[in-house]
């Protein structure tokens, strides 16, 4: 190899470094691939072969490395870290959901650690999430991702982003579509749950000598359970709009 091929290689590296440092920062915040659910090594080798994958079609700027290079590096961090959050929080919207659900329809002791999140976990957030999951991958939701990825140079060159005040917007509003998000899936199980509180209460005052209590819990669970069984058709249906959601405010959030 002659001295202007290696120059040429070393001439990549600061660029490299920038596309790293955006694939890097957005596989650790994305779901699926972000957190913990897959090893460090993974997510290592999956941006660094990404971002080769990725570099001989950015136009990439002439970088002198200085303390403006760090700025930088910063800089698509903060970007990688922006995107993946927000595809994050619409997930972990849909799972919060589902944990409202075991907390009020006496799922919770039901609840088991799991090793992979590294916290307690309840059926009905697994499932939800899990439903999720596979309609991302049904609706070829990780080729989106890699879309958006690699659109993420041509809208947005290297070195130049920043927390504008669209950006910050978008943020806040992706944190009420979770909430929102969350409140529309356990809606139609709280109605039902709160039905019965109040059914309880009612024959509690009539006839104080039926023990209530000891009734209430196998009713709860056996409601809910028939609410979510019926409401499962639109439950998906919900979570094919979430998606499409997500996707919209990727877009915005990049300014495509």
């Amino acid at each position: 190899m002659d001295l202007s091929a290696l120059s040429h290689i070393y001439a990549q590296v600061p660029a490299l470094m920038l596309v790293l440092a955006r694939i890097g920062a957005l596989f650790a915040a994305a779901p699926l691939v972000g957190g913990p659910y897959a090893p460090a090594t993974v997510k290592a080798l999956l941006a660094m072969a990404v971002g080769l994958i990725l570099l001989p079609g950015i136009d990439a700027p002439v970088v002198i490395l200085n303390g403006g290079f760090v700025l930088q590096i910063a800089r698509e961090f903060l970007l990688g870290l922006s995107l993946g959050f927000l595809m994050n929080l619409y997930f972990q919207g849909v799972k919060m959901g589902g944990e409202l659900i075991n907390r009020h329809a006496g799922f919770s002791a039901a609840e088991n650690f799991d090793p992979e999140a590294d916290i307690g976990a309840g059926p009905m957030g697994d499932l939800l999430h899990l439903a999720l999951v596979l309609l991302f991958f049904a609706v070829d939701g990780h080729h989106l991702f890699l879309a958006v990825l690699a659109k993420s140079f041509t809208v947005i060159p290297l070195g130049g982003w920043s927390m504008s005040p669209q950006v910050q917007d978008v943020l806040w509003r992706s944190v009420a579509d979770s909430w929102r998000i969350a409140l529309l899936i356990s809606f139609p199980v709280l109605s039902a749950i709160m039905a019965i509180t109040v059914a309880e209460g009612v024959i509690t005052r009539a006839v104080p000598q039926i023990n209530v209590m000891h009734l209430s819990f196998a009713v709860k669970i056996g409601v809910s359970l028939s609410v979510v069984y019926a409401g499962l058709p639109a439950a998906v249906a919900m979570l094919g709009s979430v998606l499409l959601t997500m996707q919209t405010v990727v877009w915005v959030a990049m300014g495509s």
